[in-house]
């Protein structure tokens, strides 16, 4: 008979505790314990870019042992962040206890210019256990700019010349003040002019930059130029640049500009310009006494209102065709953005030939209180009278006529710079004599009221010579050409009179010359460019979101009524802001904040709108789609208390598997006092049993990692 040493049955029962599920007790420390470091916190801090910011960083060990020499970096994802990053007591943070806490100082210093909202910071950490085993992990948190999006924003006030009218070859004194109207503070600024030149408006003492500095939220700063003209300068506004240059608390920098009319020769800062706009001609053919009417848009594309306009119509042949409504209309006043139509008739006289006659129209009115602006344009409209032109034949009967009888335009309105078709139908009045040997020529010629202002050709042939040629053309006969012409790009808005010119003979060889007005209306194409710009990934929801990009008038003229709305299921405090009136090569800077209240993906589109010359509303629209979601509120002791719950219940079921087995060895030692031989027969007589628990122990040892 063989007897079992007591620790080799605490061992079968120690095993068939493991079999059951029951956790063994640790009586030197926890066989399964490591220690487990990480960086806890909802991983967001918000960094002031005007100072040195300290951050607290907690660093937990939730594992079960103890981690020493704890090693912990910061690294920025950017190449070049515009940020250095410090721990107040360097990299070496020490040792934690299982579950042990400690909180470290992290210092943020702003070095460049930040770019974005937010940026991520990579949190590595290197640390050992007791007994020299290594791990390592990184965290990322992240630093968000305050205030960021904000701009600051100013004003100009109190612009005003001293005295407010310049004389050519004298001086003035142009002041301001520059306010602070926004919520932030603004750094470096300064206050300079430009688009000067020495034959208009320059510097006549000082410099042209005056130096502010720094402006505090609704703090005022002034500033003066002394202006000079030039002697040989003529009467009329002159516009010069007020530029804005300043800084942000991040070190961002803005330049705005603003535009500022210098009065030389009259009073006020801007003037007003007057346009004739949708001219419509009369079509077809008319006879003596049929009334005919010429009607057009009287249009203000300056600055300020024209006053005291004065339009007067008249045939340049006032024999053949007359006026038979008023020839002379008035108007007190038209302010910058109206117009107002207006309409004339007339009809031609039995003193008309048939032939194009050109009615001209001249607009004059004061501007500044100085009449400073006329300006003729004309119409043209084709009479017949055959009466008249047998009266001429009697009287000169080899005096035939050529006479451009229709023309059609396509389009009908001619875009700047692009091409279109011009279709010309000629016509020889004459019933009974030809004409041979003829010659067509185009020119233009447009009045202005300065002789140094006429214009060039705004139209140019396309792959042909501005000159064509023609055999002969039969008595009373016609012929057709077709001309493909080009605009120039930077022709003006209006109706431009196009003169055809004709030399031709008749069939004696006698020279003759004869000329047509055409009238072709020209309209500019608006142009406005805005800046791409970039939307995060996700949006929490209720968290506002600043929208801001430039916008440019890269057309030839100027935009009016701007305006730009914010559409979409957002809440947004300014969904409409006004602009007013962009020139051409003008530029301005725009910034929106909205909320987004659902979850989900959220269409909304940012709209600007505006007014083209002719009046008509244009829109441009940039539709995006923000993709919300809810914020994430981030618990630190997730993850934690179940943990703590299982030691708790691991630690319940070690002691009662103690208790068990301190009671199985007290009843075991006892029975063996009591009675010795009993126990040794009762053990000899459960040998197999014996042998049978040292196999599953056997068992149990080989398949059990201890």
């Amino acid at each position: 008979m063989r007897k079992r040493p007591l620790y080799k049955i605490f061992a079968i029962l120690l095993a068939l505790t493991v079999l059951m599920g029951i956790p063994a007790p640790s009586f030197a420390a926890d066989l399964d314990g490591r220690p487990s470091v990480f960086v806890s916190g909802d991983g967001v801090y918000e960094i002031d870019a005007a100072k040195e910011t300290r951050l607290t960083i907690q660093v937990k060990n939730k594992g079960g042992a103890l981690a020493e020499s704890i090693v912990m970096r910061a690294k920025s994802d950017e190449a070049i962040p515009p940020f250095k990053i410090n721990f107040s007591a360097g990299e070496n943070v020490g040792s934690l206890g299982a579950n042990g806490v400690k909180s470290l100082n992290m210092y943020v210093e702003i070095t460049g210019t930040v770019e974005k909202a937010s940026y991520p910071i990579t949190i590595s950490y290197t640390y050992q256990d007791a007994a020299g085993g290594s791990y390592s992990g990184s965290d990322t948190i992240y630093l968000r700019m305050k205030g960021f999006n904000t701009e600051p924003d100013y004003t100009f006030d109190q612009m005003k010349l001293a005295p407010e009218s310049m004389s050519p070859g004298t001086a003035a004194t142009l002041s301001g003040i520059v306010k602070n109207t926004g919520s932030q503070d603004m750094y470096m600024t300064e206050v300079s002019l430009s688009n000067l030149s020495t034959e208009g408006i320059t510097i006549s003492g000082g410099f042209n930059t005056v130096q502010v500095g720094k402006l505090t939220v609704g703090q005022t700063a002034s500033f003066s130029f002394q202006l000079a003209s030039s002697a040989d300068m003529v009467a009329g506004n002159y516009p010069v640049t007020i530029q804005l240059k300043y800084q942000d608390a991040y070190g961002k920098e803005f330049t705005k500009e603003q535009q500022y009319y210098v009065n030389v020769g009259g009073v006020g800062g801007k003037t007003s310009q007057l346009e004739i706009r949708n001219m419509k001609e009369p079509h077809g053919v008319y006879g003596v006494n049929q009334n005919f009417p010429v009607q057009f848009e009287l249009y203000n594309a300056g600055q300020v209102a024209a006053k005291d306009i004065v339009i007067t119509a008249e045939a340049l042949d006032p024999t053949a065709v007359v006026p038979k409504s008023s020839s002379v209309k008035t108007l007190s006043s038209l302010a910058p953005g109206a117009s107002m139509p207006l309409s004339f008739t007339f009809a031609g006289t039995n003193q008309a030939t048939s032939q194009n006659y050109a009615i001209q129209f001249l607009v004059e009115y004061t501007s500044g209180g100085t009449k400073v602006h006329s300006f003729k344009q004309y119409a043209g409209a084709n009479i017949s009278n055959p009466e008249k032109d047998k009266e001429g034949e009697e009287e000169n009967p080899s005096k035939p006529k050529i006479i451009v009888s229709n023309y059609v335009c396509d389009p009908l309105i001619v875009m700047a710079g692009q091409e279109f078709d011009l279709n010309l139908t000629l016509t020889n009045t004459h019933a009974a004599k030809g004409v041979k040997n003829i010659k067509m020529f185009l020119t233009l010629a447009e009045e202005t009221s300065s002789e140094t202002e006429k214009s060039g050709n705004i139209f140019t042939p396309v792959n042909s010579s501005n000159t064509f040629y023609f055999d002969a053309i039969s008595p009373k006969g016609t012929v057709e050409k077709d001309l493909r012409l080009y605009v120039v790009p930077n022709a003006q808005p209006k109706t431009y009179t196009l003169t055809v010119n004709f030399e031709y003979e008749d069939a004696e060889g006698k020279e003759y010359t004869a000329k047509e007005l055409l009238g072709i209306n020209v309209e500019q194409e608006t142009e406005l460019s805005i800046d791409e710009f970039v939307l995060p990934d996700t949006v929490d929801q209720y968290t506002p979101l600043t929208v801001s990009f430039s916008y440019y008038n890269t057309g030839k003229v100027a935009l009016s009524n701007l305006m730009f709305k914010v559409e979409g299921d957002v809440d947004c405090s300014q969904r409409s802001t006004y602009i007013g009136n962009l020139d051409s090569g003008s530029s301005d800077y725009y910034e929106v904040s909205f909320t987004p209240t659902t979850i989900g993906e959220v269409p909304v589109d940012i709209v600007a709108v505006y007014e083209d010359p002719s009046g008509e509303t244009q829109e441009i629209r940039r539709s995006f789609i923000l993709n919300v979601v809810e914020p994430v509120m981030v618990d630190e002791t997730e993850g934690e208390q179940p943990q703590t719950a299982l030691n708790i219940k691991n630690v319940g079921i070690a002691i009662a598997v103690l208790v068990v087995l301190a009671a199985a060895l007290f009843f075991f030692i006892k029975k063996q006092k009591e009675d010795p031989d009993a126990f040794a027969e009762s053990m000899a007589n459960d040998e197999d049993l014996d042998e049978e628990l040292e196999e599953d122990e056997d068992e149990d040892e080989e398949g059990m990692p201890l």
